[in-house]
């Protein structure tokens, strides 16, 4: 049976699949072929522009949970009041302390103002406390995000104090980095009570940070993505972040300044100087170009590290709608143009595939031949890849096949077990644009180059026989794993100078694409992976797609029945669903469409 390429599990053989004619408009997704999007951080739009795929689900998905989240009228801690100013825009308002208030009042009227605190900087919040509790409370050092279906309780302890305890599905922290919680996670926060002077109720004590609902969340945090670099300075290697819609710009240039998460540590990098600092106004727009104000330290002096540094932080202010051109300033000292990169979300070529015993590339009647059964050596070879050098890569029996680019003939770079036994310790190969080909081989992750050297992937969190499927990213430089349990986690790819593997970095674990009835593995967008998982309760049986961010929303799509595997080119969000029948599915809009039936293990070059 082929296998289609999303880096899973060995295949097992390569099955005939029957040429067939699309299908009609809508896919086999149930009686009214209905795939509108659902998931808890709303749905998202397929083909999104380069600009929007870097900050995935964010826009949309705030729009749907402002009018599903929101917490419900019927709490306790009630909806805040919203009020509109001269500018047409809606701001949240909530009362203050009333004169006697309960204590239990107090707790739940802070509540509130906290929701509401964005509209003035937590004043009215801050009026439920003490003296010394405003001094102490950090609104925005902890956000922890909750469900409206899962409204926060409060109740009093033995002691007098009072304790909040809602479900959480998230945690932001002041860096700007949101971790999802895992299913049935739950918040609890203390709050102590004491009388003024007044004789008035306030809080004495209570957690740093705000409960929100998700919705709030949303809107009035944005989505972005810091942009660092590879190790050999020639990629972008974006890292999702949160920031306060208020200073996103400014939040940007100091996430940057601060260096990416310990996770991406070993494998990222930037050009920023470590002792720069903002000065003056910061980041000042005017006339859609931004104005980036640095310390004077913050010149790192040679041009080519200059152009990086000034690269860095154009590709991250550019996301935001307004901002087209950026200039950095380190004091006085325009750092001039930005070094010319490829963006976070590039170009992708078209689907290779086998057809007819052939590696080509493309699904229409125009589709090209890469590479003939008689230049592979074998009319049996199935799952194919093709490398940023142009070599095509593709199994047959045993044994991994290279054909460079312009030669005529291919070799085995790697043969696993007896050739005879078929293809049961090879998974689908994928290579990246440094000249290695990663694929499973029986059950070991394993990269091998155009010679046939195998790289020693150390890792402290992956062993040998527990990878079910992964994917690499659109840079070649984080790496996405399905773990034999259903757990799924991403990492930085540690390499040498010369671009070799040596490595992963430390696990940053994805519990909402996780689950016992995962299976496909693929990245969607620079900064989302997708997984293919057993039907919801809402699906009539037919097998769900994921859309997790990596540090953000989830969003889950309804795919087509018989669903196998999904595939993505990993820079625009263009989804695949291949079916049990060899079938390609396409989403298009809210509907999937069958592409092809007649080019068979597609899958999607690495730029």
């Amino acid at each position: 049976m082929t296998q289609p390429m999303n880096r899973d599990a060995p295949t097992q053989g390569r099955r005939s699949a029957e040429a067939a004619e699309p299908t009609g408009p809508t896919g086999p997704t149930g009686p009214t072929g209905s795939t509108e999007p659902t998931g808890i951080l709303g749905t998202v739009p397929v083909g999104l522009s380069r600009r929007g795929a870097l900050g995935l689900l964010s826009a949309t998905a705030a729009g749907v949970l402002a009018g599903c989240t929101a917490l419900p009228s019927s709490s306790r801690v009630t909806r805040s009041g919203v009020a509109a100013s001269d500018t047409n825009a809606l701001i949240e308002t909530a009362p203050g302390p009333g004169e006697g208030d309960s204590a239990e009042d107090i707790v739940n009227g802070f509540l509130r103002a906290a929701i509401a605190g964005f509209s003035d900087d937590f004043a009215t919040a801050k009026q439920f406390l003490s003296d010394h509790a405003v001094a102490q409370w950090k609104p925005l050092e902890t956000v922890s995000a909750y469900s409206g279906s899962t409204e926060p309780q409060v109740s009093v302890a033995a002691n007098g104090s009072f304790t909040v305890t809602s479900g959480q599905v998230g945690v932001l922290n002041s860096l700007g980095v949101f971790t999802p919680a895992p299913e049935g996670s739950t918040y609890t926060g203390e709050f102590s009570l004491a009388t003024n002077s007044t004789g008035q109720w306030r809080i004495v004590g209570l957690p740093h940070g705000i409960l929100l609902p998700l919705s709030r969340l949303m809107q009035n945090f944005a989505v972005s993505s810091l942009a660092f670099l590879s190790r050999d300075r020639s990629r972008f290697v974006p890292e999702l972040r949160w920031y306060p819609r208020s200073s996103q710009a400014d939040s940007l240039v100091s996430g940057l300044l601060a260096g990416p998460s310990d996770w991406l540590a070993k494998g990222a990098s930037s050009l920023i100087p470590r002792n720069a600092e903002r000065a003056g106004r910061g980041v000042v727009v005017e006339g859609g170009t931004a104005t980036v104000h640095l310390s004077a330290d913050s010149d790192p002096a040679s041009e080519d590290a200059r152009g990086l540094m000034v690269a860095q932080i154009e590709q991250s202010l550019v996301q935001i709608s307004g901002i087209d051109h950026v200039r950095v300033l380190a004091g006085t000292v325009d750092l001039g143009a930005a070094a010319q990169l490829t963006p976070m979300a590039p170009e992708v070529g078209g689907i290779v595939g086998m057809s007819e015993g052939s590696v080509v590339r493309g699904t229409g009647a125009r589709r090209v031949t890469l590479a003939s059964d008689r230049v592979l050596g074998t009319s049996d070879a199935r799952s194919p890849s093709l490398g940023a050098d142009g070599a095509v890569y593709a199994l047959s029996a045993s044994s991994l096949l290279r054909l460079p680019r312009g030669q005529g003939s291919a070799s085995v770079i790697l043969s696993v077990g007896d050739p005879s036994a078929g293809a049961g310790g090879l998974g689908a190969p994928m290579g990246d644009r440094h000249g290695w080909a990663w694929l499973l081989a029986e059950g070991r992750l394993t990269a091998v180059n155009g010679s046939g050297q195998r790289a020693t992937l150390e890792s402290s969190w992956l062993q040998d026989g527990t990878v079910a499927a992964f994917d690499l990213s659109v840079e070649s430089e984080r790496i996405a794993v399905r773990r034999t349990d259903g757990r799924v986690a991403v990492a930085i790819i540690i390499r040498d100078q010369d671009g070799r593997p040596t490595g992963l970095g430390p696990a940053l674990e994805m519990p909402r694409a996780s689950g016992t009835g995962t299976r496909g593995l693929s990245w969607c967008a620079p900064n989302a992976v997708c997984v293919l998982a057993a039907a919801g309760t809402e699906g009539g049986g037919v097998p769900e797609v994921r859309l997790v961010q990596v540090g953000g929303a989830v969003n889950t799509l309804v795919g087509v029945r018989r669903a196998r595997s999904v595939i993505s080119d990993r820079s625009e969000e263009s989804l695949l669903i291949v079916d049990e029948d060899g079938q390609t599915w396409q989403r298009r809009g809210a509907m999937w469409r069958v592409l092809t039936a007649e080019v068979t293990d597609p899958s999607f070059p690495l730029p």
